[in-house]
């Protein structure tokens, strides 16, 4: 009983110094150092680092803010340590704060913090005080990481101009994890790394700048014109010489590049990448060099709302090695979801394309492509081999109406085993519709826009049609018909003010013409020659495409349209008026 006494009272003294002494780091600050933001901590700050380098430790900041004037270096053994836990927003006033104003105007300038061999830094807030929205200037970067072992973690970056630098020179086995926030140039850059490096829980976007509550750093509307900049300059992951990158859980909203794959002075990356987003930029993804082993990216989303070239992977002139997709979701990517004009084996594999891409979702005209059980919902061209690709293999994938490829390689592509068009009985297409926009892949051909919801629909359509595409330069349907039968065709369709007028035809039925600025019904009439020994018609939408940017004032839509489609109706010669709506 004695014995159980002593340990209980043993625990108690030892429970109670922990927390004394969690008390006591988190009040103290180092020596000479001030933390009012006023006050530049730069020099007292180095000192207490190369104080506790000489036998390595912590040097710990409580929550506070620190002017820093100049830059920092952690030795080797050291960490760098704030009151931070995990990455917060809005919460810059919070914890531990670093405002940093050196190397204004240098972009390659000292870094804020270098990190030496196996040193660290954690749980800081970053905010560059004197960076504006409407008038954006360089910095070093923010974080630069040398030698083996760098650790960067529980990081904010509020508006750096550029992030976390690691190598040059070399590097061995970082770990860089939960970093969230604003980059305005670049964001994270990986070179000279000879062994594994580790990447996890990066996010980037600019509204850890805009909602940061941080009154200095605002200007007039800095929203856009932020936006605008990372758009027109962000490259948010670099991977140079790396062997071996681990890669897992990163995202970045608006940049110019998501993430670029290039060659440096010590050479190319090869890595797997798991878990990764690129949303809204103006490529998902660029390799222009990478390692002969390639890479492999798994689970990625790839989306390039605006800004040329508006796709989702571009594989370089130049490029060779391996890249493998497995399990990507693309989606509003107008100027084509994967593009191959390197030397390259690219593999897609179970992955999904949401929209009609002209002229395809996947463009090659280089290297070797397999593109297998993967699944396209936009319609239109899935693939085009064009002269130049090495080879093709188009196996078992999933594309209402069909899967459509076009074959310019001849024999070097095999091809085989994917979706055919559904087939309608024929007590279907006596008198039916075609919602634009929802269940329509099956009738969608080349050249649309994505599907959106509409609220703009004609009244006589509502309540059962609720969505429209807009067609762009020379957009086409593909119509089932019983063959031999005449039918009324009927197109609802809205254009704009100011846009060109635009053309409905079938081959053996004429043309219909819009009339620009107004909503109306077209109508053609099919004979029944244009249908003998057919299984389904063309309808063609042609006109000069415009860019709602170039003609409406404010608009940062630079999407190639034509003509706003809603629905359509055949009407077999002496059919009754019930409509069924195809899907």
């Amino acid at each position: 009983m004695k014995l159980c006494k002593s340990i209980g009272t043993i625990a108690l003294v030892l429970a109670t110094s922990v927390f004394a002494i969690g008390s006591l780091r988190a009040a103290t600050l180092p020596p000479g150092v001030v933390g009012d933001g006023v006050t530049d901590d730069t020099s007292a700050l180095q000192n207490d680092l190369d104080t506790t380098g000489k036998t390595g430790g912590e040097v710990f900041l409580p929550a506070g803010q620190y002017l820093i004037k100049g830059s920092l270096t952690v030795p080797t053994g050291v960490a760098l340590t704030g009151s931070w836990d995990a990455p917060h927003h809005g919460a810059w006033d919070k914890g531990t704060t670093l405002l940093l104003t050196g190397g204004r105007g240098q972009e390659d300038g000292q870094a804020a913090i270098t990190l030496q061999q196996s040193s660290a830094v954690r749980g800081l807030t970053m905010i560059w005080p004197e960076e504006k929205g409407d008038n954006i200037v360089p910095y070093p970067w923010a974080i630069h990481g040398t030698g083996m072992h760098n650790t960067v973690e529980n990081v904010t970056l509020v508006n750096a101009y550029q992030g976390i630098k690691i190598g040059q020179p070399g590097s061995e086995l970082h770990l860089i994890r939960s970093v969230y926030g604003c980059v305005l140039r670049r964001g994270l850059f990986i070179d000279s790394t000879s062994d594994v490096g580790r990447v996890e829980d990066i996010h980037f976007n600019t509204h850890y700048w805009m909602r940061s509550g941080y009154g200095p750093i605002l200007s007039p509307d800095p929203g856009n014109n932020v936006t605008a900049y990372t758009m027109s300059h962000l490259e948010a992951f670099i991977f140079g010489r790396s062997d071996w990158e681990y890669v897992q859980n990163t995202f970045v909203w608006g940049a110019k590049i998501g993430y670029r794959f290039i060659k440096t002075p010590d050479g190319e990356c090869n890595g797997e990448f798991t878990n990764i987003g690129a949303d809204d930029c103006n490529v998902g993804l660029l390799v222009d060099n990478i390692q002969s082993a390639g890479i492999q990216i798994t689970n990625g989303e790839f989306t390039a709302f605006s800004g040329a070239p508006n796709a989702g992977i571009i594989i370089s002139p130049g490029a060779t090695g391996a890249a493998q997709f497995v399990n990507c979701n693309f989606w509003t990517t107008p100027g084509g979801a994967v593009q191959v004009h390197g030397d390259v084996q690219v593999v897609l594999s179970a992955c999904h394309f949401s929209d009609a891409i002209d002229p395809a979702v996947i463009v090659a005209d280089k290297g070797q492509l397999s593109v297998t059980g993967c699944s396209f919902a936009g319609g239109g061209t899935a693939v085009s081999l064009l002269p130049g690709a090495r080879s093709g293999v188009i196996t078992g994938n999933l594309e209402a109406g069909g899967l459509i490829v076009d074959n310019q390689i001849g024999p070097s592509a095999q091809i085989g085993l994917n979706e055919v068009p559904y087939i309608y009985p024929a007590a279907q297409l006596s008198h039916y519709g075609i919602k634009i926009g929802g269940d329509d892949g099956n009738f969608i051909g080349t050249g649309w826009n994505g599907g959106e919801d509409a609220d703009d629909v004609p009244a006589g359509l509502k309540p059962d049609v609720t969505t429209a595409r807009w067609s762009s330069g020379d957009s086409t349907l593909n119509l089932p018909v019983k063959p031999g039968a005449a039918y009324t065709l009927t197109v609802w369709v809205l254009t704009r003010d100011k846009t060109p007028q635009y053309t409905f035809s079938v081959a053996g039925a004429g043309k219909a013409v819009t009339t620009v600025g107004k909503t109306e019904s077209l109508t053609l009439h099919i004979p029944a020659a244009a249908t003998a020994g057919k299984n389904t018609i063309t309808l063609h939408i042609n006109g000069t495409p415009w860019s709602p940017s170039q003609i409406f004032a404010g608009s940062g839509d630079n999407r190639k349209l034509g003509a706003r489609v809603f629905a359509l109706e055949m009407r077999a010669s002496g059919s009754g008026d019930k409509v069924t709506y195809l899907d």
